[in-house]
């Protein structure tokens, strides 16, 4: 019996939906809906296309999945009792990554036919060559984050404290709130021999405000899914490009934002939805775009959208 794909996605929510819903509808639909089932070879082409369209990514994603990678290995080998990579093998991991997605991204035809298989990258999918200004831009931070890497506090506990227990590292699991399915993927969860629960999550760019979200949102995950109270939660956010760690233990008051913020979204698109028990979506007509630059410039589905800039 040939495979078959329910005809609209399982609900769910995570932060970056929340994050693609409020920055463009259009997209929003383009990625959630629309190349739902595009995977399968008898799918519309529409669907096919917007699939693969979903499937691009950028240099920046590529190096922050790098790093992500490369400290997932370093924890690894810490339970496995082996030797550490030098700051140099890391930097080489890195490059060979961004290498990859490069080569990757001259075939074209190979990608199209296995999107799994094959990266490509949303600056040659759109322009044909990647811009100058944000090789050496990403070039820059290979090094850096390398190095900041072995430095940051979370790591050096991990490798030197006898007392950690390591719960989690990259793993995509949920919880329930409000009967709504919730998605959460921490870069690493420990339990320190004190019974604090510590959350690293290390981040190859910039600090910005939505990074708060995160965590208590996350917070909120560890309180909820393993039981901890919030007075045991540690949770750091190690800025790799800065060097520093930012480290947070959050109150009620914090996780009781965050359960709102969760109502309140999942309310919201709701009201975008046709048929909330099957998450049958309203008309694409009902889904506008941002149409601003900033926003359309970067969007995967700038082929497809009949509202880009």
């Amino acid at each position: 019996m040939p495979y078959q794909t329910k005809p609209y996605p399982e609900w769910s929510w995570s932060l970056s939906r929340d994050q693609m819903f409020h920055a463009c509808k259009r997209q929003y639909f383009y990625h959630y809906y629309a190349s739902h089932g595009g995977w399968l070879l008898s799918a519309p082409p529409d669907a096919q296309t917007t699939y693969r369209l979903k499937k691009l990514t950028n240099l920046y994603l590529v190096l922050g999945d790098a790093v992500h990678t490369a400290a997932q290995k370093l924890i690894t080998l810490r339970e496995q009792n082996r030797t550490y990579p030098t700051k140099e093998q890391i930097v080489t991991y890195i490059r060979g990554a961004l290498n990859t997605a490069y080569q990757d991204s001259k075939k074209k035809a190979e990608w199209w036919g296995y999107p799994k298989q094959y990266t490509m990258l949303h600056e040659m999918y759109y322009g044909g060559e990647l811009p100058r200004e944000r090789v050496e831009a990403v070039g820059n931070r290979i090094a850096v984050c390398a190095e900041h890497l072995l430095m940051s506090e979370s790591w050096r506990e991990i490798r030197d404290a006898d007392n950690i227990t390591i719960l989690e590292v990259e793993k995509l699991n949920d919880f329930i709130v409000n009967d709504k399915k919730i998605y959460v993927k921490l870069d690493a969860l420990y339990r320190r021999g004190d019974g604090t629960y510590v959350i690293a999550d290390w981040k190859t760019g910039k600090v910005a405000e939505k990074n708060e979200e995160q965590l208590r949102l996350y917070a909120l995950y560890l309180h909820e899914y393993y039981g901890v109270p919030l007075t045991h939660i540690e949770v750091r956010t190690e800025y790799l490009l800065d060097g520093f760690c930012m480290r947070s233990v959050l109150t009620e008051e914090d996780v009781d934002i965050i359960r709102h913020k969760i109502s309140a979204s999942v309310r919201s698109m709701e009201s975008y939805l046709d048929d909330t028990y099957y998450n049958r979506p309203l008309p694409i007509e009902r889904f506008a775009g941002a149409g601003e630059t900033s926003v359309c410039g970067m969007c995967n589905f700038r082929q497809v959208c009949t509202e880009k800039q």
